[in-house]
């Protein structure tokens, strides 16, 4: 039995593979099927030439229909094959009957079902008034089977047809349920790899999206301090070399800092699927050392942490860039803040507000420093999106420049 399954299976795949082979015997299968009754005409001794080459032709016709159209066109090759065969009643009454359930066939596998219950309905009922009429009538090249009455004869061409109908409506539907069923689900098969990729590529661009906003974070914020660093060490390393050189280690640990930072994010592109980069350095209880580091460059930060760190990570490393960006602005765009206050509340919601108090420097910016300076906002905002969360940056109407972000439910 395990050997059947895949032995018919093989063989319904070898015949597939040759549509045109098939079609062929199915025409050929026809031929042979009216080649009786044709012989029958030919010897017969009501036989005459011009009604030996009409059924000739009829029988060639049926066939180049079913050989062309009966996978293209099953429509097309029943109309045709309905018409022509009519005047084969005159050898069998089931001849039309036995042309059209091949077309029948066709129809159920090749177009749809009700069509072919349509064009089996119209088959049945010419052969159903055909046996009606030959009880009346005596065809010249009908011949009746001996010792059966006519209405015997009758009743058997009217069940011969009607049943060879029946098969092939019921055999084509059933083969045509069977192949879109399986087209359906190759279909959907194709849909669900479609989304897949999809998937895959929207996943690629966000992984990319949050790579480019820890690089511009950790590029802008180290940088800006090192510049900062830097000019401060050069302007005090004549009277005050003891501070340069303080000012010059403090360089170096936000150049080794930021490299470790830039190792992790690159990471990713080697951690294999299904992990997570390190987060590590950008959490909640780092936010004292980040605001450490810009106070011992001058920035004035004061900072205010309420509640306990959210459980997520992704929240407080979300937390940590916000803060570090707007205080990277601070020290870019503000002009001699006296305080920056940075508070950071979490409870159910998680809020972080830094203020400062030093009007930006280029309060309408030309359109190449607003693009260089919107980059950061955008980042933020992106931020804060990925936990349905908002972020907003301007004036506040006190003199002050504010940052504001609120996370919903990021601290349960």
């Amino acid at each position: 039995m395990t050997d059947t399954v895949p032995r018919s299976i093989a063989l319904a795949e070898r015949w597939q593979r040759h549509p045109r082979l098939v079609d062929t015997l199915v025409a050929l299968s026809w031929v042979l099927v009216s080649a009786p009754s044709l012989l029958f005409a030919t010897v017969g001794p009501a036989f005459n030439w011009v009604s030996g080459v009409v059924f000739v032709v009829i029988v060639v016709v049926v066939a180049g229909c079913l050989l062309v159209f009966r996978r293209r066109r099953p429509l097309l090759a029943f109309a045709i094959t309905f018409i022509v065969t009519l005047p084969l009643v005159l050898l069998s009454p089931d001849l039309p009957s036995v042309a059209a359930a091949f077309c029948i066939f066709a129809i159920g596998v090749y177009d749809s079902v009700r069509r072919a219950r349509l064009a089996a309905a119209a088959s049945a009922t010419v052969a159903l008034l055909t046996s009606v009429t030959f009880f009346f009538l005596d065809p010249p090249l009908l011949v009746p089977s001996e010792g059966v009455s006519r209405i015997g004869n009758v009743i058997t061409y009217a069940v011969t047809g009607l049943l060879v109908l029946l098969v092939a409506l019921l055999w084509g539907q059933n083969s045509g349920n069977r192949k879109r069923y399986i087209e359906s689900l190759l279909e959907h098969a194709r849909h669900l790899e479609r989304e897949r990729d999809q998937q895959a590529q929207l996943a690629a661009l966000a992984e990319r999206s949050r790579i480019a906003r820890d690089i511009h974070d950790i590029v802008s914020h180290s940088l800006s301090v090192i510049v900062r660093l830097s000019d401060g060490a050069s302007a005090v390393f004549a009277r005050e070399p003891q501070r340069a050189k303080v000012a010059i280690d403090q360089v170096g640990g936000v150049a080794r800092s930021s490299l470790t930072e830039m190792r992790r994010v690159i990471s990713v592109f080697e951690s294999t699927p299904g992990t997570a980069a390190s987060q590590a350095g950008t959490g909640y209880d780092d936010l004292p050392r980040l605001v450490e580091v810009y106070r011992g460059i001058g920035l004035p930060v004061e900072l205010t942490v309420i509640g306990e760190a959210p459980p997520e990570s992704g929240v407080q490393v979300t937390v940590f860039r916000v803060v570090q960006e707007a205080l990277t602005n601070v020290l870019r765009h503000a002009r001699t803040p006296v305080i920056v206050r940075v508070q950071v509340e979490a409870g159910d919601d998680v809020t972080v507000t830094v203020q400062n108090d030093g009007a930006p420097e280029h309060p309408q910016p030309d359109d190449a420093h607003r693009e260089r300076v919107g980059r950061g906002l955008v980042g933020m905002r992106e931020r804060a999106a990925l936990y349905g969360g908002t972020l907003s940056a301007g004036p506040d109407g006190n003199g002050s420049w504010t940052v504001h972000l609120v996370l919903p439910g990021a601290g349960r």
